[in-house]
């Protein structure tokens, strides 16, 4: 990403202005829940279609920049002992290669006195499952959750 200054009555000026803006475009992608694939007993939230787990990616000038993910996704019942566990498995175009991070924002869940955070490893979203005291009941989770590269 680079920038050609421009000046007064330099030659190919309108040219040069629209390379500056091609290369250094910022891209926000739709939402879309296209490439995933849920393991471990995790599925697709499909009692609200609208809301279920998506992602959109953002690249400046074409570089990945930003990886967002939203909605809800069904969760089987989940033992307070399983700490981390993949949620589902993402296409390897939103995500760097060799990427791992967890996430600082986590799900306070009230009900089941603990907590869930959301990291990615690899190609898979998942959880870390920590503090809970007791075992959580098949059910929903909501995130939302972005990694910026």
């Amino acid at each position: 990403m680079t920038l050609t200054k421009i000046f007064t009555g330099m030659e190919k000026g309108p040219e040069m202005i629209d390379a500056n803006f091609k290369d250094n475009l910022l891209e926000i992608s739709g939402w879309s829940n296209a490439g995933i694939t849920y393991v471990n007993g995790f599925s697709q939230h499909t009692n609200d279609m609208p809301n279920t787990l998506k992602y959109r990616t953002i690249k400046l000038g074409g570089i990945l920049i930003s990886t967002e993910f939203s909605g809800y996704f069904n969760n089987p019942a989940l033992k307070s002992s399983q700490g981390v566990i993949n949620v589902c498995n993402l296409p390897s175009n939103i995500l760097k290669s060799s990427f791992s991070r967890e996430s600082n924002s986590e799900k306070n869940l009230a009900k089941e006195s603990g907590f869930l955070s959301f990291g990615i490893s690899g190609s898979a979203l998942r959880i870390n499952i920590w503090e809970i005291t007791k075992d959580l009941t098949a059910g929903e989770i909501r995130t939302n959750y972005g990694i910026e590269w």
